[in-house]
């Protein structure tokens, strides 16, 4: 299933992406919002109804959740080292959001090929053959998009059978892939394309120097501007780095709670919290087609939940035994700020999108998570950046979720599913 870290990182980076990269536009030459938009955003926040915070945390936590000792946790925190190669590469990323499109005769290694490509797989049986209609979804597709040669979206053959094709070729070959092909129902198939080439482009990017500086970013020098990208990035693994330590700490000091049930309707609030969190992935809100199109069966949403579930029964014990409060005013003072951060027109629109339950849970979180880190023992590693793990990010074609496991193992505890509690 999905690690729960992934969408503290997507989170980061969403925020990162809404702020830009040190670009001017209308807002970063401003330092200061102008006053009808500060005026907008605070009537905005009045709109917001009424909340107590507290009503969301779970009533009688006691009666399902006995807390350990929280005075001896442990967690190891990396500290990454964020080298030149990469504040280039960032940079280079950054070039390319400037870059234009060419159009070329013919096309070669870099190039981007428009074209309507037919795929169908040797010998496989058509929905014809076995029910009398046309058509078959499994082994035929057909599709208008855009790759680049050299990337190898369709293996490395495909690209060199486009090498020296031009706009209104029409191409047909076949390609026989091996049992690692990117696209399973293609493993040791013999696949036959038809590729009709719309448009064959090249990509200008604009150089890298002062003046590129001056006029894109909000910075003068090319020295500037690498500081910048320097310390956007070091932020960004640190936070990562901060995501992680309070991972292990929520997990240790999961292990040293007893639990004992939940009330029912703690488990549906979290079911839905568990679907809308993978509906983020494929663009769906609706949990019957969620549930669909990423074939999630009861139990694996079941592993989910009950994390989540004990997740938010620590939190609320946390919470209220440390007198760790979470006012009206933190909420929407909260909420505001990330409605302008990411983007949204105004703050009902962002609690609207994220849902009240949601943020409410997010900042409560937050405040446990600050407690134990703070009082923690956290020993401080060196790493470096290069060698972390890529984050995992799924194309909306993408709806395997076996391969990813959750950070978050509090179901494991569970050796029978827990006793619901009216």
């Amino acid at each position: 299933m999905f690690n729960k870290k992934i969408l503290i990182l997507l989170t980061l980076t969403a925020a990162v992406a809404m702020s830009g990269c040190g670009k001017k536009d209308a807002e970063t030459e401003k330092p200061e919002q102008p006053a009808a938009e500060e005026e907008t955003m605070s009537e905005d926040a009045e709109a917001i109804e009424p909340i107590t915070p507290s009503d969301y945390l779970v009533k009688n936590v006691s009666d399902y959740i006995t807390l350990g000792s929280l005075d001896d946790l442990s967690a190891t925190q990396t500290a990454y080292t964020v080298s030149d190669e990469m504040v280039q590469e960032r940079i280079q990323d950054e070039l390319y959001t400037y870059s234009e499109e060419k159009e070329v005769e013919k096309a070669a290694e870099g190039n981007i090929v428009y074209a309507d490509v037919t795929s169908s797989v040797q010998g496989a049986k058509s929905a014809e053959d076995e029910s009398g209609t046309e058509g078959d979804e499994d082994s035929d597709n057909s599709e208008s998009t855009y790759f680049t040669i050299g990337d190898e979206d369709y293996g490395e053959e495909f690209d060199q059978k486009l090498i020296g094709a031009s706009a209104g070729d029409e191409l047909s070959f076949s390609i026989t892939y091996d049992d690692d092909s990117w696209y399973e129902e293609w493993a040791n198939q013999t696949v036959d394309f038809q590729v009709s080439v719309t448009g064959v482009y090249e990509t200008i990017v604009p150089e890298y120097d002062d003046a590129f500086v001056s006029e894109y970013t909000d910075y003068d020098t090319k020295e500037d501007y690498e500081a910048y990208i320097r310390e956007t990035i070091q932020d960004e693994y640190d936070e990562e780095s901060y995501a992680d330590t309070v991972n292990a700490l929520f997990q240790s000091a999961m292990d040293e709670c007893t639990y004992n049930g939940y009330p029912k309707d703690l488990y549906a609030a979290c079911e839905n919290e568990v679907l809308a969190y993978y509906g983020q992935f494929i663009g769906e809100t609706d949990p019957t087609a969620i549930r669909e199109a990423l074939e999630l069966s009861d139990d694996d949403l079941k592993e989910d939940v009950l994390n989540t579930i004990n997740l938010r029964l620590l939190i609320t014990a946390i919470c209220e035994e440390h007198n760790l409060e979470l006012t009206e005013d933190d909420y929407v003072e909260q909420l505001t700020a990330d409605a302008e951060e990411y983007g949204f027109m105004s703050a009902a629109e962002y609690e609207s999108f994220s849902g009240r339950e949601s943020i409410v849970w997010s900042l409560y979180e937050n405040l446990a998570a600050e407690y134990l880190y703070d009082r923690a023992e956290i020993t401080t590693v060196e790493g470096d950046a290069e060698d972390l793990e890529d984050v995992v990010y799924l194309d909306e074609d993408e709806t395997d979720l076996d391969e990813y496991e959750t950070d978050f193992s509090a179901a494991e505890m569970v050796t029978e599913e827990p006793e619901t509690i009216e």
